[in-house]
């Protein structure tokens, strides 16, 4: 833990008004020993002891409340600080799962540097296809009549074949109308400016495009502002797996672990805009799947028992 002196240091040298309230609030926090969740510490709190602060040491620049509270709030959702906050009027608490996630990834990168890992010498993974069971049934719950795993299909091409399918099927007077809903699915968002659009690519041929990942469900308000624009821009939508911060590590680390019905929830981080697409793509891609006529689309895949 740094001293007053150091951070005084620091905070000369620093010209941006929110990183000081960062350097100020991460130095409070060791202070007050606010680690976890249930010792975070109120806004007022974090200002009272401010307060005293400059008071007792007039190197610490004087910032009005309401600046210091809202450039906290906005450290608190950035994805680069390790202060933060479960949700309004929850409290700000220094999240040790920011550094430990900083570990991994650097190790992570450091792996990915030495020519002479071979993936077999992994002893276990997380595989993508053990979530897929839990996305079908929120498919099922959001009106998709049929789904389907058809991860494993190529002949769609390149990135024209989704990991999940939803069939939303409608009819009147003898005519029958489909809504595609596909889901595209990685297993954290590590890289996602890159994959995110391999759904981007689903929007040719479908009405509803989600792009989903695990991330720990306190760190939800953390996740890159920039990968909304994204969705916005592109028409399509995000899901998020939320889990518990230690069994985030666990998939990170390549330890041992199970997706339960109760140890995640699926948040919709973004919902998927309705696409118009054009009917050649949407038939191709159906015929791809050997959905030809109606009544195949009410036998594909699976739907509620």
């Amino acid at each position: 833990m740094q001293n007053i002196e150091e951070l005084s240091d620091k905070l000369a040298k620093e010209q941006s008004k929110i990183n000081q309230v960062e350097l100020i609030a991460d130095f409070i926090l060791h202070e007050l020993k606010g680690y976890t969740p249930d010792k975070a510490k109120s806004t007022s709190e974090i200002i009272e002891r401010y307060n005293v602060l400059k008071t007792n040491h007039p190197s610490i620049p004087d910032i009005p409340r309401t600046t210091f509270t809202v450039y906290l709030s906005k450290t608190a959702d950035s994805p680069n600080s390790k202060i933060n906050c479960d949700g309004r009027k929850q409290g700000y608490y220094l999240d040790t799962l920011f550094e430990k996630i900083e570990e991994i990834n650097k190790l992570e990168q450091e792996k990915e540097n030495l020519s002479d890992i071979k993936e077999e010498d992994e002893i276990y993974s997380f595989k993508e296809k053990e979530i897929y069971p839990f996305l079908k049934e929120w498919l099922l719950s959001n009106d998709c009549n049929r789904v389907s795993d058809i991860s494993s299909g190529r002949r769609q091409g390149v990135w024209g074949n989704p990991d999940l399918l939803g069939l939303k099927i409608e009819t009147m007077f003898g005519s029958t109308e489909v809504e595609i809903t596909t889901i595209e699915v990685k297993i954290t968002n590590d890289g996602w400016r890159k994959w995110i659009f391999e759904s981007v690519a689903h929007t040719v041929f479908a009405n509803r495009v989600y792009f989903a990942f695990i991330h720990p469900e306190t760190q939800i308000n953390k996740i890159e502002p920039e990968i909304k624009d994204y969705a916005e821009i592109f028409n399509i939508g995000l899901l998020v797996i939320a889990v518990s911060g230690e069994n985030y590590l666990k998939i990170k680390n390549r330890e041992k672990f199970t997706l339960k019905e109760d140890n995640h929830r699926i948040v919709v981080l973004a919902p998927a805009p309705l696409n118009v697409t054009q009917i050649k793509y949407k038939k191709r891609f159906l015929q791809g799947l050997d959905i030809t006529e109606p009544i195949h689309l009410f036998n594909y895949g699976e739907g509620i028992k």
